[in-house]
């Protein structure tokens, strides 16, 4: 709710609020319109801020689900040496060893593979499996 131009509005509805207090009692009596126009804006702000925490909240929890995703080790060969790591220390260079059934840490780049195939359901949507080649 205070994005410029929600800001913009909640100032046009204080202006309208402010224009209906100057006014005559007898104008105010006659033309209520600045009162309807101000607590419309303040409501249209209200509403909008509402769907955008919504929203935002809904797209939060669906990055945190892709969390679950990402395996929290990685057999890599750094150095010359074969070891077990976090997934988050795999760094450029690491060669990773992806075993058929297990996730994969981070975009790799392939160096061989025998009929590989990747699922990007979470991902794409997309339910078939997808092949990946070297090339």
């Amino acid at each position: 709710m205070t994005g410029f131009f929600s800001l913009l509005l909640w100032f046009g509805s204080a202006l309208c609020f402010v224009g209906y207090g100057i006014q005559s009692p007898e104008d105010r009596s006659d033309d209520p319109s600045n009162l309807y126009l101000g607590i419309v804006l303040a409501l249209v702000v209200f509403v909008t801020g509402c769907f955008s925490y919504l929203q935002t909240s809904k797209a939060a929890s669906l990055m945190d689900d892709f969390k679950g995703f990402i395996p929290t080790t990685a057999e890599v060969t750094r150095n010359g040496d074969k070891k077990s790591i976090e997934a988050k220390d795999v760094a450029v260079g690491d060669l990773i060893h992806v075993v058929a059934g297990k996730s994969i840490p981070a975009d790799i780049v392939l160096l061989t593979s025998k009929e590989m195939k990747v699922n990007n359901a979470s991902l794409t949507g997309e339910s078939d499996d997808l092949l990946r080649t070297v090339e």
